[in-house]
C-alpha cells in the first residue's frame, strides 16, 4: 500500500494542491501568492493530509475513494487552519480554498493510481 511510488505521488499531489490553493487565496483575497506557495509548513501539512489518499484508493472503490478524499482533504486542513493556526477567514472561504487543494491533490493521485 505505502510504496516509494505512492509516497512520491502523494508528495507531488500535496504540493501541487497547495499551489492551486495558494492561487485561489490570491484570487479570492488578494494575498501574496509566493509566500503561500513556498511555505514549508503549508506544504508539510498538505503532504501529511494527502497521505490519506493512499489507503482511501487502496481500500475503497473509485467513487468511495473520491468521496472520502474530497471530504477528508477539505475538512482536516480547514479544522487545522481555524483551530490550530487561527485563520480569521470565514468558514466558507476556508472550506472553499481547501476544497480546491483537495480536488487537485485527489485528481493527481487518482490519475497516477495503480491498483495492485
Amino acid at each position: 500500500m505505502f510504496t516509494l511510488r505512492t509516497v512520491f505521488v502523494v508528495i507531488i499531489a500535496g504540493i501541487i494542491g497547495t499551489i492551486f490553493n495558494s492561487i485561489a487565496i490570491n484570487i479570492m483575497a488578494g494575498a501574496d501568492v509566493m509566500p503561500l506557495i513556498t511555505s514549508l509548513g503549508r506544504n508539510l501539512i498538505a503532504i501529511i493530509v494527502a497521505l490519506l489518499l493512499i489507503p482511501a484508493f487502496a481500500r475503497g472503490g473509485n467513487v468511495t475513494a473520491w468521496a472520502f478524499a474530497l471530504i477528508a482533504l477539505t475538512v482536516i486542513p480547514s479544522l487545522l487552519a481555524k483551530f490550530v493556526f487561527g485563520a480569521a477567514a470565514p468558514w466558507q472561504f476556508v472550506l472553499t480554498v481547501n476544497f480546491i487543494y483537495a480536488f487537485v491533490a485527489t485528481l493527481i493521485y487518482a490519475v497516477s493510481y495503480r491498483k495492485h
